[in-house]
């Protein structure tokens, strides 16, 4: 057998477990209902200088069983409070009607001395981008009990 079939045969091979893997993976995941997530609009984001980058996000399992169809995880993360990173940890919520989720966001600056910045999450309205802040900004929702 010459090596151009042999590497043919492991490229077929490997592309075949990749898929099986990717559609796995894509099978897990597609149970768990996410909140609606976007981007912070630039006109109302809250820029907080930190002293250090936040660790790695911790590892959470999600609790099994969903307490209610109206339910959606939101993941854990970072915020900077008193001058240190402390971890709060994800939740079943009701995310609020015509709302979605601005993760948080830790970035350098890009003008003039390096800063780095930390953006806290926040709920807005669809369409925050031609709001006014008072607008755009959505209430917290509500913590779904098991």
């Amino acid at each position: 057998m010459s090596e151009r079939p042999r590497a043919r045969a492991r490229g077929q091979a490997l592309g075949a477990s990749g898929f099986v893997t990717c559609a796995g993976l894509l099978a897990c995941g597609a149970s768990t209902p996410l909140v609606p997530k976007g981007p912070h609009p630039p006109h109302i984001q809250e820029f907080v200088e930190v002293a250090y980058p936040p660790p790695p996000a911790q590892v959470e399992e999600i609790p099994s069983g969903l307490p209610d169809a109206s339910c959606a995880w939101v993941d854990g993360h970072y915020a900077w409070e008193s001058r240190r990173w402390e971890w709060h940890a994800g939740r079943w919520v009701r995310p609020p009607a015509g709302c979605y989720y601005a993760e948080p966001v830790v970035a350098w600056s890009k003008a003039g001395e390096e800063r780095l910045y930390f953006t806290p999450p926040r709920w807005y309205k669809e369409g925050a981008v031609e709001l006014s802040e008072r607008a755009a900004i959505c209430p917290e929702p509500q913590v779904c009990k098991p």
